[in-house]
């Protein structure tokens, strides 16, 4: 009876060690968005650091990955649009027009005709007497509302790295897909998809890191403009080296369940200045191009 206790005691304690696997990953988690020295692996943080000792083994393998993808034959590049509009916006004000004087004609015939004041026509044209000469060029200051016009374009710095996926968790506190009676801090975007499913790089940048990352699996760290970075883990493959100047659009991965998923997605990350942020927020955030274009000319004058 003794040795039936003592066995239903060891079988407790094995359960409860393995219902929560990642209790320390939280734990670090947690401190990394208060402590701006740590990170949550190792490019973000210190090498010896217990995060990078916990995540020092992934749960799937390299080699089931790479059977499941080996026949594929991604694209290098899809084309993916960030422009939210593209508008011609007008403004009032006043277009100079030339204007040949004719037979007959004097200044008040011509003030009439583009509904202007005789003094001001004179003023513009340094005018010292209302006598004018057949063939002669005035300047007509014509008061309009397509005085100038400028294009606005409306983009969104990052798009979507996996367009047709399907989000499965969202940045914040979350239930442990581990242990359902645990809450964790979830430090990204899940993309759920296929095995295989194009990676897209989020923007354009510079790749400085890939390869194997404990539990993020098959990884892909991305430097983008103004302090961003991106993370696309748990790939099945990697298709760009470090150093390598990449588009937005340009497939850089393929989704898989390297390092410790649950099942077939890419866990995207954002850090703005070496601080993570909401992915989403990120994708939401846009930029303004305004251009200026040729002045419009008044039909009919």
């Amino acid at each position: 009876m003794r040795k039936i206790f003592l066995i239903c005691i060891c079988l407790f304690l094995a359960v409860g060690v393995q219902a929560n696997p990642f209790a320390r990953f939280n734990e670090d988690v947690e401190k990394s968005l208060t402590t701006p020295s740590s990170g949550m692996f190792r490019l973000f943080g210190n090498q010896d650091s217990e995060i990078q000792k916990l995540f020092s083994m992934g749960v799937n393998s390299v080699e089931e990955e790479e059977e499941e993808v080996a026949s594929l034959d991604l694209p290098k590049y899809i084309n993916v649009s960030p422009v939210i509009s593209n508008t011609v916006v007008h403004e009032s004000g006043i277009v100079l027009k030339k204007y040949i004087v004719q037979k007959k004609d004097n200044l008040s015939k011509i003030s009439r005709a583009f509904g202007l004041e005789v003094a001001r026509i004179k003023k513009h044209n340094s005018l010292a007497s209302t006598n004018l000469k057949l063939g002669q060029i005035l300047e007509i200051p014509v008061q309009t509302k397509n005085a100038s016009s400028s294009r606005v374009i409306k983009k969104k710095i990052f798009v979507l790295p996996v367009p047709q996926s399907r989000i499965t968790s969202r940045y914040g506190r979350r239930v442990d897909p581990f242990n359902k009676y645990n809450r964790v801090y979830h430090t990204g975007l899940d993309l759920a998809a296929k095995v295989g499913t194009a990676v897209l790089a989020s923007a354009d940048g510079e790749v400085i890191f890939t390869g194997r990352n404990g539990g993020y699996g098959n990884s892909v760290i991305i430097q983008h403009k103004n302090g961003y970075k991106t993370v696309y883990a748990h790939c099945s493959q990697i298709l760009v080296e470090v150093g390598e100047a990449v588009k937005m659009g340009r497939v850089i991965a393929a989704v898989g369940r390297t390092g410790t998923a649950t099942g077939a997605h890419l866990h995207f990350e954002v850090f703005r200045n070496g601080k993570l942020m909401n992915p989403e927020a990120a994708l939401n955030i846009t930029e303004k191009f305004v251009t200026k274009l040729p002045k419009s000319e008044v039909a009919g004058i």
